[in-house]
């Protein structure tokens, strides 16, 4: 014959005393406490997460995204169309994307450009990543900083000026 329940006669006779009594509820109230604690410090640390999370997506927006430069009303307007500024910025892209840096090629698509100009072309290049998969992406004042020595920087300058 099997016997079901409590098989130590010893526990059955603390837990029916007023102190073993005491002993079970205050080991419930710990479980309890324990178990609120927990809870409490999951939802602190999700709450921690969440204000983190939005925190770094602000900051990524603010301080990482384009910021277009203004084309400045007292000087010439732009020797160039949006559309051409588009295209120009392509093929300097495509210039320096890769092995080298194609000097020649971004020399020859700034030549003739005022400084409105290359604003609507510095604002259509954008942010652009490079080839290396872990580079950051970079607006083309950045890139020619990037890809030339001092002295085609110095001739890019002679071209363009007041701009890097």
């Amino acid at each position: 014959m099997k016997i079901k329940g409590l098989h130590n006669p010893a526990i059955i006779a603390a837990a029916s005393t007023p102190q073993g009594q005491k002993a079970i509820a205050s080991t419930l109230e710990n479980a309890n406490a324990s178990v609120n604690a927990t809870f409490s410090i999951v939802k602190g640390v999700l709450k921690t997460g969440l204000f983190l999370g939005i925190g770094y997506y602000a900051y990524k927006k603010i301080f990482n995204g384009f910021s277009p430069l203004k084309e400045n009303k007292r000087d010439r307007p732009s020797n160039i169309s949006s559309g051409m500024a588009k295209n120009k910025a392509d093929a300097i892209y495509s210039a320096m994307y890769g092995m080298g840096n194609g000097f020649k090629s971004v020399k020859q698509n700034l030549m003739g450009i005022n400084a409105n100009g290359f604003v609507r072309i510095h604002n259509a290049f954008g942010l652009r990543k490079g080839i290396n998969p872990l580079s950051k992406k970079m607006n083309l004042i950045e890139w020619f900083n990037d890809q030339f020595s001092q002295n085609e920087l110095m001739e890019l300058r002679f071209i363009v000026s007041n701009f890097f």
